[in-house]
């Protein structure tokens, strides 16, 4: 064995491959019964032979195929980290196009092991076939493509799947090919139409039902039965997946009496004031023939234990809306209540929500990861942040460098600033013209001053775009710092910024100024929604001249109250919309709501609502 392939396995044995990065989040799944990679008993070599005879080899070629053995064997030996070791160190230049195949499969299996999915599915995302090694490749791939998001590819590995597996597995492929299915996106679903592959497109149709019908259970089902007799051999409609079928189940939340818990006094009054503000004008707004009783409870003169044991004893409320405030609300959430809760804030990530807890959360951690993932969809991939020195850019522009830098491996450029000296310099040393304006003076000494020499300075060509979290004054002072510290040869740089960029009162210059920024926010405050104009009125009759930022609060109370009846159905059915003030509105598995905001750009000294990909 060469001294690269014994230092490998050495460092191998005493680190595991434990240390990999950071892993990401992972999709949700059934129980999966993985199919066996094992050889029979009796034709088994260990590694360690197959490493014996790589030292015997004549030549570099033969003892390869040896060392692709051995890794073979250190995967069904149970030892991950020496398979990739030993991997890592080949040449494929001494391996047949065959070979580095299954030198891609087994370091793909062995990166699933330390949760490498993205690394292990670009290893293997390109391999159709794989002589002898079907199973595992369409395993392998089915695994990297659902923990990377690439749910159809999962899905058509899983469907392939079941041609190598007992009945008992094709049974849990199945309930995993349903979980897969509910988190395509909707707008792609359309061309994933494949008329060739008769069980997908059974899938598809059915998935297209439960989504087109996932506000009325009765309909979905009659359309369910009539799927069925349609696709009679599908394996879905032999056996409907038993997570549809407990969905079918649920009953909508219909309470009589709900316990609204907000700061009515002290610090926060203001924001619980207009949270009750957007409750009532969507009582008012969705009347029903049985409108339910509300009671509005200050959580600042409240004894939350006091509460919690006075509704163990006597049910008083069946529907609770609130805490607002982070710490009631964990109190709340630890409570043994039987009774629905909808807290209006976000729950630390290690805790989890009941069947019945749900958490709506207006936090600007969400809108920053969301528009981190929106740019990287646009096809941008290095981005740079411009973010104000206070708790709130802090908190936006870590939440937004977190996601790009897991998606992209790359790390994210952040600027501070607190005044608009800081500004410039955060502009200058971001896109390094301050550096290039250095060189040019140094050449023009260097030269003895010549008149007539002009150099434009250089900005940075590998940033694509820029992300602004400042508010409308910030982000005015900051774009012609941009603008002047871009090359004149040069493209301009797009520029995306947060909710906080916009305000409703800005006059035509300050937009102007503002002209072709891209932001996102919520549906409430940019112009164009037919709603609007009644229920500001309504919210202006209590509040003289609101700003935008309690606006907002409004329109998170109006939201909250008008989720109640949707929220059981939006659990259990992922496709189940509700169109909000605060955005397109959803809720996963684990009971937390998602907000998907509005996009808008700058045009002209106008607004204009976008449509995004």
């Amino acid at each position: 064995m060469n001294k690269g392939l014994k230092k490998a396995l050495i460092v191998a044995c005493l680190v595991g491959l434990t240390a990999c990065g950071s892993t990401p989040k992972k999709s949700p799944q059934v129980v999966e019964s993985k199919p066996e990679i094992k050889q029979p008993e009796a034709a088994r070599i260990t590694a360690g032979a197959y490493l014996l005879r790589a030292e015997k080899a004549q030549d570099q070629f033969q003892a390869s195929i040896w060392y692709v053995r051995a890794a073979d064997a250190y995967l069904q030996e149970q030892q991950p980290a020496k398979a990739l070791a030993l991997l890592s160190e080949l040449n494929d230049s001494y391996l047949s196009e065959y070979l580095v195949k299954q030198k891609q499969l087994f370091q793909a299996e062995g990166l699933i092991h330390f949760e490498q999915f993205q690394q292990a599915y670009a290893l293997i995302e390109g391999i159709e076939k794989l002589q002898g090694f079907e199973q595992r490749l369409l395993q392998a791939k089915a695994t990297s493509a659902q923990q990377t998001q690439h749910y159809l590819v999962a899905i058509k590995s899983r469907i392939a799947l079941k041609r190598f597996v007992v009945q008992e597995q094709k049974a849990l492929i199945d309930e995993q090919i349903w979980l897969d299915l509910n988190q395509l996106e909707a707008t792609a679903l359309e061309h994933f139409q494949e008329p060739n592959q008769p069980e997908l497109s059974g899938w598809l149709k059915l998935l297209q039902i439960t989504r087109t019908h996932a506000s009325a259970p009765a309909n979905m089902l009659l359309n369910i039965k009539n799927w069925q007799s349609q696709y009679p051999s599908h394996p879905a409609a032999l056996q409907l997946p038993q997570a549809l079928t407990k969905a079918l189940e649920v009953k909508p939340y219909q309470p009589q009496n709900i316990a609204v818990i907000l700061p009515l006094t002290g610090k926060y009054q203001k924001q619980g004031r207009y949270i009750q503000q957007g409750i009532m004008a969507a009582f008012y707004e969705l009347r029903r023939s049985h409108s339910p009783n509300i009671e509005f409870l200050d959580s600042n003169n409240l004894s939350l234990p006091d509460f919690i044991q006075t509704q163990q004893q006597s049910a008083t409320y069946d529907f609770i809306i609130g805490p607002l405030l982070k710490s009631n609300v964990e109190q709340l959430r630890a409570a043994e209540l039987p009774t629905p809760r909808l807290y209006l804030n976000d729950i630390s990530q290690d805790l989890t929500l009941t069947d019945h807890q749900y958490s709506f959360a207006l936090a600007p951690e969400i809108e920053a990861e969301q528009a981190a993932k929106h740019i990287l969809a646009q096809g941008y991939t290095q981005p740079i942040v411009l973010a104000a020195n206070n708790a709130y850019g802090q908190r936006m522009s870590h939440a937004f460098s977190q996601v790009v830098e897991q998606q992209t491996q790359h790390p994210v450029s952040i600027g501070f600033f607190s005044n608009t000296d800081e500004m410039q310099n955060q502009v200058e040393n971001l896109l390094e013209t301050a550096q290039s304006k250095d060189r040019i003076k140094t050449i023009k000494q260097l030269l003895g001053n010549p008149q007539g020499f002009e150099a434009d300075a250089r900005n940075r060509q590998d940033i694509d775009v820029i992300y602004i979290i400042g508010d409308p004054t910030q982000t005015r002072i900051l774009k012609p710092y941009i603008d002047v510290n871009t090359a004149p040869f040069a493209e301009l740089i797009p520029i995306f910024a947060s909710s906080i960029s916009f305000s409703s009162k800005l006059n035509n210059a300050d937009l102007r100024d503002l002209n072709e920024i891209i932001f996102s926010d919520m549906p409430w405050i940019l112009p164009g929604q037919a709603n609007r104009s009644k229920l500001a009125y309504q919210m202006e009759l209590v509040w003289e001249n609101p700003s935008d930022a309690l606006s907002r609060f409004f329109a998170f109370g109006f939201d909250a109250y008008q989720l109640i009846t949707n929220l059981a159905q939006m659990r259990v059915f992922p496709s189940y919309t509700v169109t909000g003030l605060t955005g397109k509105l959803t809720v996963n598995q684990q009971g937390k709501l998602h907000r998907q905001l509005k996009w808008a750009k700058f045009n002209n000294g106008r607004v204009v609502n976008l449509v995004m990909k």
